[in-house]
């Protein structure tokens, strides 16, 4: 079962069937390698520093076959083209229906299922929004790498996509198991712990998240980073996430569209 035999290596976890890396990329972009553990065949999840992530896997002694696209925006997808040229083993690009993933080879939606090797399997959630095609990648029944679309203590930017979609792609998000590994897009997670302190300012967990974070610093500039957080914990502190308790909507005030008040 994939919850035993679990190391934990400063950010690098290893379960009993894949190995997750995090990579960090740009000023606060956050790449991954997972490693199936029995094959050591690899997927890029997106790839926007080449050098950086073949560096990972040739450290890991891994080889890169498949890339994981969220979606199209160029500090996700932008290394795709390039990586592909460079690294002839790679043989699959997934990325969501209708987001024009560079280089991608297949389409993914709610319920799309793929491995990794022959022992990681990865299930697709359709979260648009952010993008109208970002995808979450669900691998492991244990991690789940949410892109622009949850971060630790916030949520993405509703660039092509409205209030009522992003509170679907939580509620999707959000039922996957309390002890699931929540692996983000970019390191934003101080200020998105203080955004939360000032919306429930009585909140304390809320308050020692953010002495956390600040604490534990980028690791793009020398820290240890913030990830991975988990369901359970974003349950807890994630304001985006928490949308249905009473002080969160007391913060929020009243309902301007009553047909949809959840998602206002």
């Amino acid at each position: 079962h994939t919850n035993t035999n679990t190391i934990i290596t400063n950010t690098i976890i290893t379960m009993s069937n894949c190995t997750i890396i995090p990579v960090p990329a740009l000023q606060d972009n956050y790449m991954y390698l997972i490693i199936d553990n029995e094959t050591q065949q690899a997927a890029a999840i997106d790839p926007v520093d080449v050098d950086a992530i073949q560096a990972a896997a040739l450290t890991a002694n891994a080889t890169i076959t498949t890339i994981l696209t969220t979606h199209n925006h160029w500090d996700h997808s932008g290394g795709n083209l390039k990586l592909i040229r460079s690294t002839p083993t790679i043989d699959r690009v997934y990325g969501g229906v209708g987001d024009d993933v560079p280089g991608c080879t297949h389409e993914v939606t709610d319920g799309s299922t793929f491995s990794i090797g022959t022992k990681t399997n990865v299930s697709v959630l359709f979260t648009p929004c952010h993008t109208q095609g970002h995808v979450c990648y669900y691998v492991d029944n244990a991690h789940v790498f949410t892109g622009d679309t949850l971060f630790v203590s916030g949520a993405g930017n509703f660039n092509t996509g409205t209030p009522k979609q992003m509170t679907e792609a939580f509620d999707k998000i959000l039922k996957l198991p309390d002890s699931t590994n929540v692996w983000v897009g970019h390191e934003y997670t101080a200020k998105n712990c203080a955004f939360a302190c000032y919306c429930e300012p009585n909140n304390k967990e809320m308050k020692e998240r953010l002495e956390w974070a600040k604490s534990r610093g980028s690791i793009h500039v020398g820290g240890r980073g913030t990830i991975p957080t988990t369901i359970g914990k974003e349950k807890a502190c994630n304001p985006f996430a928490r949308i249905d308790v009473l002080s969160v909507m007391e913060f929020c005030g009243p309902c301007v569209n009553v047909d949809d008040e959840r998602a206002e």
